[in-house]
């Protein structure tokens, strides 16, 4: 028998999709961990290791975070802390579906043996 992580179906990245509304989109900064992202108007797409933690960072002047999804799992709003001029999301160190379980008190994770 296979472990998960042997199987052909097995995506070992993430999908990170941004939405943000500004007036003005060039004075708005996407990091994820520490990259800058670009974008396709006010959508910002990434793709990362499934298990690097995960910071993002909204520069902005009067910009709204509309929406954060992960591999189309909506985080937004109820997950991220906004303070003027920036807005950030942290996994606390952790992998995302570990942190995702954590947050979400859908029990524990195991590692495997």
């Amino acid at each position: 028998m296979k472990n998960f992580s042997e199987l052909l179906a097995t995506n070992f990245s993430i999908y990170i999709t941004c939405l943000v509304e500004s007036e003005n989109i060039n004075q708005v900064t996407v990091l994820v961990n520490d990259r800058q992202l670009s974008s396709s108007g006010q959508r910002f797409c990434c793709k990362i290791d499934l298990l690097e933690p995960i910071d993002i960072k909204v520069l902005h002047a009067g910009a709204y975070v509309k929406s954060l999804k992960f591999d189309g799992w909506e985080c937004r709003p109820q997950y991220g802390e906004e303070t003027p001029g920036l807005w950030k999301f942290s996994t606390n160190g952790l992998a995302f579906y570990q942190w995702q379980h954590h947050a979400t008190w859908q029990g524990w994770l195991l590692n495997p043996q």
